[in-house]
């Protein structure tokens, strides 16, 4: 999987988390806000005067039927047109986030948090499986070669397949046949056109690792740390 589809999948999670919170809150908003006005409804109807007093304040809060909504909401008084007393009903933007159903959106958080652990911890690996100790990088998006300073190895196309497969193999390990079938299919016989690259290869690993290529009898041929 490419580094960028892990991003993707990653930021489809978290977005789909956000959208799933926003979703949920907008809806419990809209269930205070009927909740609020048939208690503050409630709480006029009883009022005798234009001042809010603690009789109206209790009446209110009493017909609230959320209970984690009663201590924060309130009743607010403005002044409209022609000293117009209006009454409307608040309460905390905590308070309506409290009482939203945020299980789906946490949800999708813990998987997008847990997708962003596994795909660390996977680069972290796949970075020690073939740079440990060696000195050389292979960055599998641009397929390039790079030392330990960061700067770019000058392999040839041909060597930099011809790394790639050695940084592909479990134990850095290939034989003469998977090197020629990999190479150079379609030619019967390579054993002196990989003599001749792994012969022009060996200096430039050598030079810009802490790796040498070994031969194995002339049968395989081995990327190892350099002794």
């Amino acid at each position: 999987m490419k580094r960028w589809h892990s991003v993707l999948i990653f930021l489809v999670l978290l977005v789909s988390g956000i959208v799933a919170s926003v979703g949920s809150y907008n809806a419990a908003s809209k269930r205070v806000e009927h909740d609020l006005g048939e208690a503050l409804s409630l709480a006029l109807k009883v009022q005798k005067s234009t001042v809010i007093t603690p009789d109206t304040m209790a009446v209110f809060r009493e017909n609230i039927p959320v209970a984690e909504l009663r201590k924060s909401s309130r009743i607010v008084v403005r002044a409209g047109d022609n000293d117009r007393l209006t009454y409307s009903a608040e309460c905390s933007v905590a308070a309506v986030w409290g009482i939203s159903d945020q299980r789906l959106a946490m949800l999708f958080a813990s998987c997008a948090m847990l997708w962003g652990i596994i795909c660390v911890s996977f680069n972290i690996k796949r970075f020690g499986t073939q740079c440990d100790d060696c000195g050389l990088f292979l960055n599998e998006d641009n397929g390039m070669f790079y030392d330990a300073d960061g700067k770019e190895v000058a392999f040839t196309p041909m060597q930099r397949q011809l790394m790639t497969l050695f940084f592909n193999s479990a134990d850095h390990q290939l034989s003469k046949s998977e090197i020629c079938n990999a190479l150079w299919p379609k030619k019967e016989d390579a054993s002196e056109t990989l003599y001749t690259l792994i012969r022009r290869l060996k200096p430039v690993v050598e030079k810009h690792s802490n790796m040498q290529i070994e031969s194995l009898r002339g049968r395989a041929y081995r990327l190892t740390p350099r002794k």
